[in-house]
């Protein structure tokens, strides 16, 4: 079974067991701080076109780079403590149909610790970047993802629905966050340490991806008619959330280091599209979709359908 080789080869392939050789390189004068370099990729800007940002001075457009790159590792944080973690801790406690065996258990406590170690990667990084930019009190409102899946779990009183709504959010972020990643961890032109930094993460959550994808056809196949009807309407749902262009947090940032025209910047970019799904690859949703049947029924085809997602 693909879940038990991985439970058995987690500490070959996890990055938890490279961290003393990790932190080592990461303090080398290699990894030094560069304030000639950017902190985050200016293509990743939901408003890098706009004129009024182009226009800006060329230091304060720096200060929105490094504000780029506190909210990436926030919103990091977010997935990992607010949507992995507690799905992990769903399995842990035998909670979830199909996988509350004792090989699903290992894989979640696993995978509990490689978010944890993460976590502390991206704290640093961020804390880093804060220290050197100047940005020690930047203030980030929720995002999204975290806030739209409290909310649909807020719409419902029954429990199971609740925790279907999590390992449905939990699922769909893991399958994401390896593209998600992938975006920083090649790039050689941002901060050295902030490539390490991202591309470190990115090597547990290739395994991550895969391990979810078993988790939930493990998961699909021991739900009840009605916990499958209520799965394949939840599933598509984070897929937006996730392609959100976080402009609330963007607005806040730009008006924390009084970005000239900040308000206009972002109601100019929100009438465009404040969630692009052609800027993400959710193929990889939709197959599974496929592979679980979720598209062979009515209920699961219209909610695919109805978030933008298929014809």
């Amino acid at each position: 079974m693909l879940l038990e080789k991985m439970a058995h080869n987690w500490h070959l392939r996890s990055q938890v067991s490279q961290v003393k050789k990790k932190v080592a390189y990461e303090s080398s004068s290699e990894m030094a701080f560069n304030p000639n370099r950017e902190d985050f990729r200016l293509d990743l800007l939901p408003f890098k076109d706009h004129p009024d940002f182009l226009a800006a001075p060329s230091e304060i457009r720096q200060k929105v780079l490094s504000c780029g790159w506190i909210a990436y590792n926030e919103k990091t944080i977010d997935i990992e403590s607010k949507v992995i973690a507690p799905a992990c801790n769903h399995i842990l406690y035998r909670e979830v149909p199909g996988v509350d065996d004792e090989t699903s258990q290992l894989i979640a406590s696993d995978t509990l610790v490689d978010e944890a170690y993460h976590i502390q990667l991206v704290v640093h990084a961020c804390n880093i970047t804060r220290e050197h930019r100047q940005l020690q009190h930047l203030k980030l409102p929720s995002f999204t993802l975290v806030r739209k899946m409290t909310q649909e779990k807020e719409r419902y009183s029954e429990p199971w629905k609740k925790l279907l709504v999590q390992m449905a959010t939990a699922i769909v972020s893991e399958v994401f966050v390896s593209d998600y990643l992938s975006l920083l961890a090649y790039d050689k032109e941002i901060q050295p340490l902030n490539q390490l930094t991202v591309y470190t993460h990115l090597r547990d959550e290739k395994a991550h991806h895969s391990i979810f994808l078993e988790l939930a056809k493990c998961m699909y196949a021991n739900f009840s008619l009605e916990q499958q009807m209520f799965f394949s309407q939840i599933l598509p749902k984070p897929v937006r959330w996730f392609a959100d262009a976080e402009l609330d947090v963007w607005g806040a940032m730009l008006q924390q280091i009084n970005f000239p025209n900040a308000r206009t910047i972002i109601q100019d970019t929100a009438t465009n599209a404040d969630v692009d799904l052609l800027r993400i690859d959710y193929s990889d949703v939709i197959q599974l979709a496929k592979e679980l049947g979720v598209l062979d029924s009515v209920a699961g085809a219209d909610s695919f359908a109805q978030a933008g997602l298929c014809d």
